[in-house]
């Protein structure tokens, strides 16, 4: 039912419930193949950082800074990775707060400057991210065979509709014809 697309309460629905619940596909880890590399996404309408240790760990951490809740992406990443751009509150990227200029080097001040994170997994080189109050184990429903770096270059679009209609599109082979004939003919006559 069209409903689906237009429906505020079935999005914030599907917010709540597929985005903010449970185990969530984030990236390919060949994305950031060095420390340090990050990437940012957006789960359900919370940004995170995905990024990869010093310790090569995957990691996914929200994409605010503790102290006054400025994007970490709109600052920079270097050797000693992450900083706030408000306040240039830096953080490596396992996400503890390594440095708050101006301030005392205080270990417990540190401490609480501490990005939060989630719980990710990698199955496959596919990074997956728990959100939601219960953490449960991440468990393949299918198989899932994937090779390692295949998915390094990734293209990404942002088309401004309804999430689902990008995954009915993708699935649905009949509108081909009629959506996308005027190419297909093109193509064809080449």
């Amino acid at each position: 039912h069209d409903r689906v697309y237009t429906d505020p309460q079935v999005f914030e629905d599907e917010i709540d419930r597929i985005f903010h619940r449970g185990w969530v596909f984030v990236g390919h880890e060949g994305e950031i193949p060095e420390h340090g590399d990050f990437r940012t996404r957006v789960l359900g309408r919370q940004p995170v950082i995905f990024v990869r240790g010093d310790d090569g760990i995957v990691r996914v951490l929200m994409n605010r800074c503790p102290h006054r809740g400025a994007s970490l992406s709109q600052g920079f990443a270097d050797a000693t990775g992450l900083a706030c751009p408000y306040h240039g509150w830096r953080f490596a990227p396992d996400g503890r707060c390594v440095a708050m200029p101006g301030e005392p080097d205080d270990p417990r001040r540190l401490a609480r400057g501490t990005t939060r994170g989630h719980r990710a997994e990698v199955l496959g080189g596919l990074v997956f991210v728990y959100v939601g109050p219960e953490p449960a184990p991440l468990l393949p429903r299918y198989d899932l065979y994937v090779w390692e770096g295949v998915a390094r270059d990734v293209g990404r679009a942002l088309l401004p509709c309804h999430w689902l209609q990008i995954m009915e599109n993708s699935v649905d082979p009949t509108h081909v014809e009629a959506l996308h004939g005027h190419h297909l003919a093109a193509v064809r006559r080449a």
